[in-house]
């Protein structure tokens, strides 16, 4: 234990900024949707706003490569650190979809540089045998710091100006610990190219679950707090429920990625989805007025929620070959991404049709779709042992997280003007010896 504090704590810093940023990106995401549901925004306003910081999202995980190639970590931090505290306090100047809509999508495309940087800046620097327990402090340091920024939500009104200066200062503050660190930076990253066709080759249900994980998460972080509004919640009691289901994400992350690593990552990913449709659809149809049970249910749900595109993530890579799965992660990180801007979308359209608890029967509905796909895939054929493949990492999804971002030596050879060959082109109808099917 002493040696593995002793190891954390060159990062100490590092972390700190992440726990300082995801405070304030925290209490910003479930404070512009309690007010923009005081302001009377629709739905679809509501929706739409979340789709505009995950498209926001994709563009920074596009372009946010490019500036640490060229001006390095620190300075790509500090710069869209600084960008994203601007961002929240320009939500006060004009309360309107259209302006917040820009807004979200500049918070977004700052938040996917923030994370590469990071993510990146810990694989890079970690020793491969102490990486695995390096990123999984991180991944805990994120989602406990959107939790606790969940709670902030308490200490003013939404509808003062406060709780938006709030947010602004803590995304500030997250520059400090990184400019004041000595630990030297990771040399600048190569950036490289995706190839959906070879994700498709790959895994089909890693696609199709990384989909619905995208639909179902986009759906909940852009939706969740007005839903609350809609049904009379107040803000404390929004900001208890947000933080019991993210605490959730939290708890349940590591068992079910381990038991993944155990059995078929396919049985394990369709029984949780089949869980989490049903609990889903209970808080959708609120079955129980008893709070304690209904946090209960928010604790599992947001536990089965938030864990999918972390098992998408081992799923795929059991299938490619060490350093290929650069490629692979920019294109699950762009299908998920897509599909969540479009989740919030979809929902908001559900929500002015069919009421509030729409949202939670579009996630149900994904879940489930998940589920049956899954099914019917191992149908296809029975899996065999792969000698191969990678143990399951923590990877929180939507506003808590991104993808893990590639570890340095992936990208050897900086400069080097030849090509990274492209992903292996296999699938489940491939005769292999000793390599587990999709």
């Amino acid at each position: 234990m002493l040696a593995t504090i002793v190891r954390i704590t060159p990062f100490t810093m590092l972390l700190m900024s992440v726990g300082l940023l995801m405070l304030g990106i925290g209490l910003q995401n479930t404070l512009l949707g309690v007010r923009a549901g005081l302001e009377s925004f629709s739905s679809l306003e509501v929706g739409s706003l979340m789709a505009c910081y995950f498209i926001g999202f994709l563009a920074g995980s596009l372009l946010s490569p490019y500036y640490v190639s060229n001006v390095g970590h620190i300075r790509t931090f500090s710069a869209l650190a600084s960008l994203a505290s601007c961002a929240a306090l320009l939500h006060l100047l004009k309360v309107d979809p259209v302006s917040w809509g820009v807004l979200r999508f500049i918070t977004g495309f700052c938040i996917a540089g923030l994370y590469l940087v990071v993510e990146s800046w810990l694989n890079g620097r970690a020793e491969k045998e102490f990486r695995g327990v390096l990123l999984s402090a991180y991944f805990f340091v994120n989602l406990g710091g959107v939790a606790l920024g969940q709670l902030l939500l308490q200490t003013d009104d939404p509808k003062s100006f406060e709780l938006f200066i709030y947010a602004s200062v803590l995304v500030s503050l997250a520059i400090l610990p990184v400019a004041l660190m000595r630990t030297e930076a990771p040399a600048p990253t190569r950036t490289v190219n995706f190839s959906f066709t070879n994700l498709t080759r790959i895994s089909h249900y890693a696609l199709v679950g990384t989909a619905m994980a995208g639909i179902a998460n986009g759906a909940f972080w852009g939706l969740a707090p007005l839903y609350g509004v809609q049904i009379g919640a107040s803000p404390d009691e929004i900001a208890v429920a947000m933080t019991i289901i993210i605490l959730g994400g939290a708890a349940l992350q590591l068992p079910l990625g381990r038991l993944s690593d155990i059995i078929d990552r396919r049985i394990v990913m369709s029984v949780a989805n089949a869980l989490l449709g049903i609990m889903a659809a209970l808080i959708a149809i609120g079955f129980s007025t008893n709070n304690t049970l209904m946090l209960t249910l928010a604790f599992i749900f947001g536990g089965l929620l938030l864990t999918q595109y972390g098992l998408c993530i081992a799923h795929a890579n059991d299938f490619v070959a060490d350093g290929d799965y650069v490629q692979l992660a920019s294109a699950l990180l762009l299908v998920f991404g897509a599909c969540a801007a479009i989740g919030p979308v979809i929902g908001a359209v559900f929500m002015t049709m069919f009421g509030p608890r729409a949202i939670f029967w579009l996630i149900s509905v994904a879940a489930f779709t998940s589920t049956f796909y899954a099914l019917w895939r191992m149908s296809q054929r029975h899996p065999v042992e792969a000698p191969g493949a990678q143990d399951f990492a923590p990877s929180a999804a939507g506003l808590s997280g991104a993808i893990l971002a590639p570890n340095q030596a992936a990208f050897d050879g900086v400069g080097d003007e030849s090509p990274i060959e492209p992903l292996p082109a296999l699938n489940e109808d491939t005769d292999f010896s000793a390599t587990q099917s999709e």
